[in-house]
């Protein structure tokens, strides 16, 4: 028995509400829908354009260089060619002299003056022109060997030496460094000229490394400047003459004649600066880069942030100094308020951490939650909570003893190490780079071309080794420190009597200076003089008895 279906041919499935036509929908559900339909087309434009960037800044980097490298070909070819035809046009007179040369024997046997006077005449003209037409063709043939030579992009020739010096200029004044006491640096100025000259070298390195254009007039530059720094350094020593200097700035002056006149510097150096950028999303982790950009960036904000650390830790002391936060810190300290280049690695790592996972973190709490407010204040616990925990992990590390920081006597501390007032100020801290900070710098960078932010990166890398190298591997070096709640008042009150007694004869040491350079006998000033000797002797004789 056959079994039939109640279905027609022209039977058709009735549409759902999600699958009818706009028109059809009910008004909210309608525009709900369009407005969808225009996001979704606007996220697709917006995908291919960024798409249609990054294409074309790839091509421009690929390309960069080739034009110029194609008429260097170019002359090369026509050079060559020449040097073939101007061959052929002396070996065709190196005939007509063999020629003339045969006619010469011939009439100067035939007996008739008048013709051997004109084979002879002939003969020489044949010879001045053939020695002519082999000069030019060796010169032609010169010059196309060099053109063909210059055409190399990799022959780099002097270059290459001056690139090697420059490497090990930089290694050797880093190593240098590693031995070098922060104590010498602080009282010598002279250093920061020779830091200067290593960042610039350090540039001009990776100009040669990318064969960019820009190097040459970079290197006429840095070499003047190289030349004025030894000027100032001769100045500062007052050893200044034009012999010494020329002397000590002789390689920079070779340097400047080079890389004006060099025909290989203009044939090598031939690269663009590649204008390709980088891709900001405000909505996602803010930098679309991966690889290499990515770590670049890493690194600047490290070095960077290591520095402004330390400016930080400054003012949250002075903070402490002012009475507004509770805490102790160390006035004798060369390290926080002498050398104010010393990086602090701790809120470098911090910064760090904000890029990989912090502000992410951020941006995944407020796609899930809706309610404005409670992602900032769960990125604000988390922070403050990582926070601490670089710096507890960098105290076991290196502050066991409590040499740099004691938390001891503050309240709600871990070992001394960490405590609750500095992990809310680190908490606000972090939060204003996480949340405001981070994003507007990854903004401008997605503005700046990558070949700008590599040359970026390397002057910011090598002043990050020379501070690391000189500081972080010297140990602290500072007055010792006991604190303030630790001292009886007797002990107060014993170095409240040092202090005034060190200002009273700094300022008897002054006072007999003036006097001594303005050549009197002191008459007019004795009672000065005779009080603050007497302040001494009391204080002294203060000292002594409580001693």
């Amino acid at each position: 028995m056959d079994k039939r279906t109640d279905e027609t041919p022209d039977a058709q499935v009735p549409e759902t509400p999600s699958d009818a036509p706009i028109e059809n929908l009910p008004p909210e559900e309608s525009k709900a829908k369009a407005d969808a339909s225009v996001a979704e087309a606007q996220e697709r434009l917006e995908a291919m354009e960024k798409l249609e960037r990054v294409e074309l800044s790839l091509d421009a980097a690929f390309n960069t260089g080739k034009a110029e490298r194609s008429r260097i070909t170019r002359a090369a070819q026509l050079d060559a060619a020449e040097a073939v035809a101007m061959a052929g046009v002396a070996m065709e007179s190196d005939e007509v002299a063999d020629e003339a040369f045969r006619l010469n024997v011939i009439a100067s046997h035939g007996g008739n003056p008048e013709r051997a006077k004109t084979a002879r005449q002939n003969l020489r003209k044949a010879n001045r022109e053939a020695k002519a037409n082999h000069k030019a063709a060796t010169k032609s043939a010169k010059n196309a060997y060099d053109a063909i030579r210059f055409s190399d992009p990799n022959a780099m020739g002097f270059m290459r030496f001056v690139q090697v010096y420059f490497a090990i200029d930089i290694a050797a004044n880093i190593l240098l460094l590693l031995l070098t006491s922060r104590d010498s640096v602080a009282s010598d100025s002279t250093q920061f000229l020779t830091w200067i000259m290593l960042i610039l070298m350090g540039v001009a390195f990776w100009f040669f490394i990318n064969r960019y254009k820009v190097a040459r007039p970079f290197m006429i530059v840095m070499s003047a400047i190289g030349l004025a720094i030894g000027g100032i350094k001769l100045a500062i020593e007052g050893t200044f003459s034009l012999p010494t200097f020329i002397f000590n700035g002789a390689f920079y002056i070779f340097l400047i004649l080079y890389f004006i006149f060099s025909k290989r510097v203009k044939a090598t150096m031939v690269n663009d600066l590649a204008k390709r950028t980088g891709i900001y999303d405000k909505e996602g982790t803010a930098y679309l880069e991966h690889g290499w950009p990515l770590i670049r960036n890493l690194i600047i904000y490290f070095i960077i942030f290591s520095i402004l650390g330390h400016w930080m830790e400054a003012g949250m002391c002075q903070f402490i100094r002012l009475g507004l936060v509770e805490g102790e810190y160390d006035p004798s300290n060369t390290m926080l308020w002498r050398d104010w280049l010393y990086p602090f690695p701790m809120e470098g790592a911090a910064v760090v951490l904000i890029a990989l996972f912090l502000y992410p973190l951020l941006q995944w709490l407020k796609k899930k939650i809706k309610n404005p407010l409670v992602p900032y204040l769960i990125s604000f616990f988390v922070n403050a909570g990582v926070c601490s925990l670089i710096e507890f992990s960098m105290g076991l590390l290196v502050n066991a003893d409590h040499q740099l920081w004691d938390y001891s006597t503050m309240p709600f501390n871990i070992m001394g190490q960490v405590c609750l007032q500095n992990a809310m100020a680190f908490g606000a801290a972090s939060s204003i780079i996480a949340w405001w900070v981070y994003p507007l710098l990854q903004l401008w960078i997605s503005r700046v071309p990558d070949a700008i932010m590599n040359i970026v990166f390397v002057a910011v890398a090598v002043v990050g080794a020379i501070l690391w190298s000189l500081y972080l591997f010297t140990p602290p070096e500072s007055i010792e420190y006991v604190p303030q709640d630790t001292l009886t008042t007797e002990q107060r009150d014993m170095e409240d009597l040092n202090a005034s007694l060190d200002v009273l004869q700094s300022s008897l040491d002054w006072v007999q200076s003036e006097v001594s350079e303005l050549g009197s006998d002191g008459t007019d000033l004795q009672p000065e003089l005779q009080q603050i000797q007497d302040s001494i002797t009391q204080i002294n004789q203060l000292v002594g008895a409580t001693g």
